[in-house]
């Protein structure tokens, strides 16, 4: 019985070599469906490592006070058209919590706009304006290629300087290695480049190095004051994190002299908060991206039954000889079975291969890291498996049931 199982194991194989072209279209289905498991699965798991790494760059001590938080667009609607409402946030309001918390180490503000700048004859547009406090250093990872971050004097003064992202020096400055104490004209108003930052790279098509930092001061002069401000508040005490957050909206309600009854006129967003909107909304992908790869997964499995059947048609005298020659019913589905679960899994071994090339390559050219999980590739060779049985077992007992009699006849 073993030496008739392996005969039949070396005829499978010697089979599948035989028609390249047959096989390698049979692959396809397995391929793309689980390519599709490993890359999509990998992509999303690298994207959620890079988004923790970010809010952890940040700080997990790092709360944020603005006019609306805009997390609650998802989680409640109704809150998030009621806080439309809400008045802007100033440096006075800042400059208020600086004074007054005592479980704070860092109290920073921040505005953002758009703008284009110019010097010369080169043009940058749609620059990042961000107007920030002299302490953004020590919030963000920001490090510097060439000169110095801003200072307290600059803010305190509205002095026109700024510290350009990477990409912004060099298109401004295409001809000089080093912009720092070159001029470029916002809105008319002469800026002199104290500070370029290090190339920071791109994160899913998304540039990282479009921006410049002013002072906050600078930028109202040059924007106005319609611009509500975030007030970034880093606790002196992670332990005591919980305690700063409600001592900083206490104090909020106290410098807007909200009544007892009334609801914050305000929003706080956390770095938590952050995480459980991106593990909701990575939740969402898995959950669309499932049914779609499981239906690529069962029309490759269709096609691999299909591609077995006619095999089964076109070898119906060989399977007649083999019976003939003492060959079992046994001997004769394993032996289809063998060719359907090898196509299968040699699929969903080039699969995994391919999306893991294509994870490797996106994550190359980005921030995100590479890290192919083992479960998504046990995911996929197990899938490939069960297809390979499943799909393989009708045309494995149709060869098995063939009388020999008949199938020598057959022409």
């Amino acid at each position: 019985m073993m030496r008739a199982d392996l005969g039949g194991a070396g005829i499978a194989l010697a089979n599948l070599r035989s028609n390249k072209l047959r096989t390698f279209l049979t692959l396809l289905g397995n391929i793309v469906g689980t390519m599709a498991v490993v890359a999509v699965v990998s992509l999303i798991y690298g994207a959620d490592q890079y988004a923790r790494r970010k809010v952890l760059n940040e700080g997990t001590d790092v709360f944020t006070i603005m006019r609306v938080n805009p997390v609650t667009f998802l989680t409640d609607f109704d809150s998030f058209l009621e806080s439309l409402n809400n008045p802007n946030l100033t440096l006075e309001d800042r400059d208020w919590l600086a004074d007054r918390l005592t479980l704070a180490r860092v109290v920073s503000a921040s505005i953002e706009t758009t703008a284009d700048l110019r010097a010369g004859r080169a043009n940058y547009r749609g620059c990042q304006i961000r107007g920030k406090t002299e302490d953004y250093p020590l919030l963000e990872e920001l490090p510097l290629a060439q000169g110095r971050h801003l200072t307290t004097a600059d803010v305190r003064m509205s002095a026109t300087v700024a510290v350009l992202g990477w990409d912004v020096a060099r298109d401004l400055f295409p001809r000089h290695a080093d912009p720092v104490g070159r001029e470029f004209r916002l809105r008319g108003r002469h800026f002199t480049v104290v500070g370029v930052v290090a190339d920071q790279g791109t994160v899913l098509g998304s540039n990282r190095n479009t921006f410049a930092v002013i002072p906050i001061t600078t930028l109202q002069k040059v924007f106005g004051t319609r611009h509500s401000i975030d007030i970034k508040v880093a606790v002196a005490d992670l332990d005591r994190f919980e305690e700063a957050k409600d001592e900083a909206a206490f104090q909020m309600r106290v410098r807007h002299r909200l009544r007892p009854l009334q609801r914050d006129d305000f929003g706080l967003m956390t770095a938590d908060q952050l995480l459980q909107l991106w593990r909701g909304i990575t939740g969402a992908i898995y959950a669309a991206m499932t049914p779609l790869v499981g239906i690529s997964l069962v029309i490759g499995g269709i096609v691999l039954m299909n591609v077995m059947l006619v095999s089964v048609t076109e070898r119906t005298r060989e399977i007649g000889v083999r019976k003939a020659v003492g060959a079992s019913r046994r001997n004769i589905a394993g032996q289809f079975l063998i060719e359907a679960v090898t196509l299968s899994l040699t699929g969903g071994v080039l699969g995994i291969a391919i999306g893991a090339g294509i994870t490797w390559v996106i994550c190359a050219v980005s921030d995100l890291n590479f890290a192919v999980p083992l479960w998504s590739v046990g995911l996929g060779l197990g899938s490939t498996f069960v297809i390979g049985v499943f799909f393989g077992a009708w045309p494995a007992w149709k060869a098995a049931g063939l009388d020999p009699v008949e199938a020598l006849r057959y022409e």
